[in-house]
């Protein structure tokens, strides 16, 4: 089940939404699937096993019911030794109608868990 935070103080100008979706990171050597920790309009927090640098370049690809492909870059790095895993602080680099297909995607599916949400009360 997804759930929409607040903006938080420090600045952030679109909500995150927490959700399980898959996620495909495509990489000059290989593409690997990782897990998605939440997602905002500005950007996403991935968990990867695989070694990243703040600064790279990825080519993200969700599916949230449709499948969006997104260019991002990692911002920021919180390494976990005791699970050798990494969260990826990624800022989408939007182009063309990619931030109001994210936003269209995002809000649709907001909508249809609350009114699946309406029908289980």
């Amino acid at each position: 089940m997804s759930q929409l935070e607040v903006p938080v103080s420090s600045g952030r100008k679109a909500g995150r939404v927490r959700l399980v979706v898959p996620c495909e990171i495509k990489g000059s050597k290989e593409t690997i699937k990782v897990p998605v920790r939440d997602i905002s309009l500005d950007g996403i927090r991935l968990l990867s096993s695989e070694t990243h640098l703040v600064g790279d370049s990825l080519q993200l690809t969700l599916r949230l019911g449709t499948r969006i492909e997104l260019a991002a870059e990692v911002r920021w790095l919180q390494h976990d030794a005791a699970k050798s895993q990494t969260v990826l602080g990624c800022r989408f680099i939007h182009s063309g109608e990619s931030r109001e297909n994210l936003k269209a995607t995002l809000q649709n599916m907001a909508s249809a868990i609350d009114s699946a949400a309406r029908k289980v009360r």
